[in-house]
């Protein structure tokens, strides 16, 4: 039986434009892509997405898409105090992309035996409570 979900504390973002100025990364998930924000002047690719560069301090930024695949760096394990829409345990791991981003991100439909540092990983859509999506990855076979 599906556990009902409790409003009290959100742990998702609010994905609508009128909640979130970030808004277009989420609509790009959910059409399966990988994005961030790219500073027009500078070129700065900082990953989370910013409204504000954080190299330069510009608001001028642009979408770009990411690579869907990278390389877990390191990964760990948390069994307790996680959201609902999340199994235990979850693996969240740092993920190096081929163009010099690192990110942090769970590892979903992935054997734990899988999963260690240098493995190849693929980026997918997760879907969590409330008709909203977040990024994740998982080993890619």
């Amino acid at each position: 039986m599906e556990q009902p979900y409790i409003h009290i504390l959100d742990p998702y973002p609010q994905q609508a434009p009128e909640q979130n100025r970030l808004h277009p990364f989420y609509d790009f998930v959910r059409e399966g892509k990988l994005t961030t924000t790219r500073c027009k002047k500078c070129g700065t690719l900082p990953w989370p997405p910013r409204v504000v560069c954080p190299q330069c301090m510009s608001d001028e930024l642009e979408w770009a898409e990411m690579p869907r695949e990278g390389t877990i760096y390191t990964f760990t394990a948390q069994e307790a105090g996680l959201p609902p829409g999340y199994a235990l345990p979850t693996i969240f791991a740092l993920i190096d992309l081929p163009n010099g981003v690192r990110l942090l991100s769970v590892i979903e439909e992935s054997e734990l035996s899988e999963i260690k540092s240098g493995a190849t990983v693929e980026f997918i859509v997760k879907h969590v409570p409330n008709d909203r999506v977040m990024p994740a990855f998982r080993i890619k076979r």
